[in-house]
């Protein structure tokens, strides 16, 4: 008999932490008879995931790649318990794909297993809606926005990842409803107040030893979180973000909403969240979570003082000037002569090469000649 804990999330409940831990500590682990799976080089699954229409995230939502082999591999891992986590899991919003996941894992492994955090709505959204000011977080912007708030604007599509009654379902459908466990992410209420050990605790492994990773993707601040944002909703540069993000200082305060304002966030999962822990016997409250709102101030602490408005504007006039004295000398013939030199060796970067180029001469002739040349050649050679 080999079983599988499969950890699906939710983003911000501590699951790198939980992940790289795992990773550091994967052979004594091994040594208490759980194996740890993981991707080549990660220390988590996201590599097996992939957004089944990048268009459309809201609606489509993740699977799976190649369930048989995803299955195949977590088969592999040695051991008589394995367990694999990636986040990326609460992505899934349909049937389907969680269906053809059971079908691949069910004849791998005897008994498999979901576990799964989860953070009260209006919690869990200041988190997470911080994580789309990071670079390369389109399936965050998608869902939370760019709002400059601690609280994202709210929109139907949002309740496709916090209605957790309804999204948790379609894995009891699948696995069985005895199969899914539901954790609070509470740190009052986890074993030690730590994720960590508290998933050692519900998979029945000594937690004696183990070390911890050291801390990491802590949360932006708010000059970092607002610059971020508006960068992700206007540039949409990934390095450009980075560079903003690095040459911002780390504010000490975190941005949160009113409490009135978290109160009518949470107010249309209530009934949701009542009707899932009645179901599963989650949590003593009868609304799954503790109505608790001590923590938030009664006027929001996300706008801007004159202070942090003047000091993220230096930094952003700082990074923006320092990458125009890189370029400045540069000219759009320069760009296309190294876009050439590169187009049979390094086609795509001859392309991001001949892109900044237009740029600079969008009706340069060669300059759009060569790039119709290099879009074709990476579609393939049918296309030339």
């Amino acid at each position: 008999m080999r079983r599988l804990t499969l950890h699906i999330g939710a983003h911000k409940t501590g699951t790198t932490a939980l992940q790289e831990t795992f990773l550091l500590n994967k052979a004594l682990l091994a040594s208490r008879g759980l194996g740890y799976a993981h991707g080549a080089g990660s220390c988590h699954l996201h590599e097996y995931l992939s957004v089944i229409d990048p268009a459309s995230v809201l609606t489509q939502g993740y699977g799976v790649l190649d369930p048989d082999r995803f299955a195949d591999d977590l088969a592999a891992t040695a051991g008589p318990e394995v367990f694999g986590s990636s986040e990326n899991f609460s992505f899934f919003f349909q049937q389907a794909p969680i269906d053809a996941l059971a079908k691949a894992l069910k004849t791998r492994f005897s008994d498999v297993r979901i576990l799964a955090y989860i953070r009260r709505q209006d919690r869990h959204a200041i988190s997470h809606h911080q994580e789309g000011a990071r670079p390369d977080r389109p399936p965050e912007g998608q869902l939370w926005g760019h709002a400059l708030t601690a609280l994202p604007q709210s929109w139907p599509h949002q309740a496709q990842y916090l209605n957790y009654n309804t999204r948790l379902a379609l894995w009891e459908n699948a696995f069985g409803r005895q199969a899914v466990t539901v954790r609070i992410y509470d740190r009052r209420f986890l074993q030690d107040g730590d994720s960590v050990a508290d998933v050692l605790k519900v998979l029945g492994i000594s937690a004696q030893g183990i070390i911890p990773a050291p801390s990491m993707n802590h949360a932006l601040g708010l000059q970092k979180a607002k610059i971020g944002h508006l960068a992700n909703e206007v540039f949409d540069n990934e390095p450009l973000t980075r560079a903003l993000l690095r040459a911002l200082p780390q504010d000490e305060a975190r941005m949160m909403p009113s409490a009135a304002a978290a109160r009518e966030f949470l107010a249309p999962y209530r009934e949701s969240n009542r009707v899932l822990n009645q179901r599963l016997a989650i949590t003593p409250f009868p609304d799954l979570f503790p109505d608790d709102f001590d923590d938030f101030p009664d006027a929001a602490t996300d706008g801007w003082t004159h202070d942090t408005a003047e000091s993220a504007m230096r930094a952003v006039i700082a990074t923006l000037g320092k990458r125009k004295t890189v370029m400045e000398d540069l000219t759009a013939d320069d760009l296309r002569l190294a876009a050439l030199a590169l187009k049979q060796t390094e086609p795509r970067a001859a392309l991001r090469l001949v892109n900044a180029a237009q740029l600079l001469r969008p009706n340069g002739a060669q300059i759009n000649r060569l790039k119709t040349e290099l879009e074709a050649q990476l579609r393939g050679p049918d296309a030339l």
